[in-house]
């Protein structure tokens, strides 16, 4: 009987200790790399109240870029949607939030295009990198698409 206990006992330690090995290797949050490269904005959509895509703005002359720093884990937007002259940053977070958006414009009045990217960019929460595109969420109001295609 002792020899059953000691035997489920050896294989219960065994299976927590190759848990807490798995654990270990992981990668750790200050680990993951941050997108590469700079990301020109191509497309707004704002969300109805249902949470819903309802109206989308295609931007081909834009030059508001997004571009992330590695070492000093921020992200930075400048440029102009259209008319607007648009500077800030972000501080990147675990699990691809962001935080403290520091989001400025220029004096000129913009247009309301202009005005939905700067509500979208100072609500940004959280962002999504997939190959070559970089999605900016403002939790239930919408979101920005940066891409590096041109």
């Amino acid at each position: 009987m002792k020899t059953k206990f000691l035997v489920a006992l050896l294989a219960v330690a065994t299976t927590f200790a190759a848990c807490k090995k798995d654990n270990n290797d992981s990668q750790k949050p200050e680990d993951t790399k941050l997108p590469q490269g700079t990301y020109r904005l191509i497309e707004s959509v704002q969300y109805d109240k249902a949470g819903k895509d309802s109206a989308s703005v295609k931007f081909p002359m834009s030059t508001l870029n997004l571009s992330f720093d590695q070492d000093k884990k921020t992200a930075s937007v400048s440029g102009e949607p259209e008319l607007i002259k648009i500077t800030g940053s972000y501080n990147v977070k675990i699990n691809s939030t962001l935080a403290d958006a520091d989001i400025r414009t220029t004096k000129v009045a913009g247009t309301e295009n202009d005005k939905i990217v700067v509500g979208l960019l100072e609500k940004g929460d959280t962002f999504e990198a997939k190959g070559q595109t970089v999605i900016v969420k403002a939790k239930d109001k919408g979101h920005l698409v940066f891409s590096t295609q041109k």
